[in-house]
């Protein structure tokens, strides 16, 4: 049972690691975020930079409230000070990065499911480049689908409301269960007629020299990530024309 111990225990043994990156899903949806807050705030040595990624600002208090005791909503850029941790607030927005800090001890995204294949991988790839040490994914739903994240290896912990509360636990699962899968990035009512056969995972846009023009292609391999297709070697990935079947390999310039 993924209870709320197993979780934690997970997630302590994660800071302890040389793991970068940790991936936290399950029902219980509100809660999840809070764990893992409450968490960094008991026991990621002092002083430390946090940076809590939001889906929009106005949501930050709200997500925070649990955890902290704020009057006013965060403004970016402007620290937080809870004991020797200065927390910074941002949002899934890139316009909000510019004013957080260029080095980051700890990071939490929250919630992942606002995020599609790319612009999960475009706010990762900023983590990224602050040197952030520990990066947390935090999802809400479920009902989406977080393949994007499987580039990046995470350290995967869930924390369901299975033990404390088993009704609410049935009711979420139902819930995701009712809805198709989300989070691809692509709109399926406007693709064409020859792709709408192929699953989402697998579609991609390329460049067709014997159609001379784009056109989407099946991959050979589930849709990894921006940044994990543009950097794999030549060859590795191949793409497939779904109107000619022209088979292209110049995986650099393929994109959704």
């Amino acid at each position: 049972m993924n209870t709320r111990k197993n979780a934690t225990q997970k997630i302590l043994s994660f800071l302890q690691s040389q793991e970068k990156f940790l991936l936290l899903t399950g029902t219980y949806q509100f809660q999840k975020h809070v764990l893992a807050l409450t968490i960094i705030f008991q026991n990621y040595p002092p002083p430390a930079t946090i940076l809590f990624r939001v889906n929009h600002l106005d949501n930050a208090i709200s997500f925070l409230s649990p955890v902290l005791n704020l009057r006013k909503r965060p403004k970016p850029g402007i620290p937080i000070e809870v004991d020797s941790y200065s927390l910074y607030v941002d949002s899934m927005n890139p316009k909000t990065w510019w004013s957080s800090p260029l080095d980051v001890d700890i990071a939490v995204v929250y919630p992942i499911d606002s995020l599609d294949y790319d612009s999960g991988d475009n706010c990762v790839q900023d983590l990224i480049r602050r040197k952030t040490k520990k990066i947390l994914l935090v999802s809400c739903n479920d009902d989406v689908d977080f393949g994007w994240v499987e580039q990046f290896n995470p350290v995967h912990v869930v924390f369901d409301a299975e033990e404390e509360k088993p009704d609410y636990h049935k009711k979420v699962l139902e819930m995701w269960k009712s809805k198709p899968l989300r989070g691809t990035g692509i709109d399926v009512s406007k693709l064409p007629k020859y792709a709408r056969s192929t699953p989402e995972r697998y579609l991609v846009k390329i460049f067709c020299r014997n159609c001379k023009c784009v056109r989407w292609a099946k991959l050979n391999a589930p849709y990894p990530g921006r940044t994990a297709l543009r950097n794999a070697p030549m060859g590795k990935y191949t793409a497939t024309c779904l109107v000619c079947g022209y088979v292209a390999t110049d995986n650099y310039n393929w994109f959704r």
